[in-house]
């Protein structure tokens, strides 16, 4: 995908064409059934925040479905990230021209209602995130950056800029168990 004057209006008009309401709802960890997750691979230390998201939620019993948004110009295939096959990877194979993920690869994850949605991806914009975030049906969607194209029901923003991408998922799970 190239990032021309007509892409970005064709991805413009994709997400202003998605009727998915969203009336956001508080929901601790401790109640939410199934957690889903976007991420970055071109983000540095994202393996390592997706292994404790991982494990944070299958000791407490959670569902989850991730997706790992690898779109950098020599796809890194991350192993760590994708060894499970409840995490799903984007990358320029499967989306169209303007960058919408082909719908046999988000069936999986938009196949079934979240409570709590998490979107990691942090730095450039990336327009997969947010045409995500926009199709899933979520109780709570959680961000990491405020971006205009996706309604954030709570932002968990860095300390500062060298904090990484684990202590950030360390601060969701924390901000999830401890407000009831």
């Amino acid at each position: 995908m190239i990032n021309w004057f007509l892409t970005r209006i064709m991805q413009r008009k994709a997400l202003r064409k998605i009727n998915n309401p969203h009336t956001g709802r508080y929901i601790s960890l401790n109640s939410a059934r199934r957690v889903g997750f976007i991420v970055d691979a071109c983000t540095p230390g994202t393996a390592e925040a997706v292994h404790v998201l991982k494990k944070e939620l299958t000791v407490r019993g959670i569902a989850y479905a991730g997706i790992c948004i690898d779109y950098g110009k020599e796809p890194l295939g991350d192993k760590e990230i994708t060894s499970d096959s409840c995490i799903s990877i984007i990358n320029h194979k499967n989306t169209n021209w303007y960058g919408i993920p082909r719908p046999d690869t988000l069936t999986s994850f938009l196949g079934k209602p979240v409570d709590i949605l998490i979107d990691m991806t942090s730095g450039k914009r990336l327009f997969q995130a947010d045409y995500i975030v926009k199709k899933a049906t979520a109780s709570l969607i959680i961000g990491v950056k405020t971006s205009p194209a996706s309604q954030y029901d709570m932002i968990v923003s860095r300390k500062d800029e060298n904090t990484t991408e684990t202590e950030l998922a360390k601060n969701i799970i924390k901000y999830l168990t401890t407000i009831h």
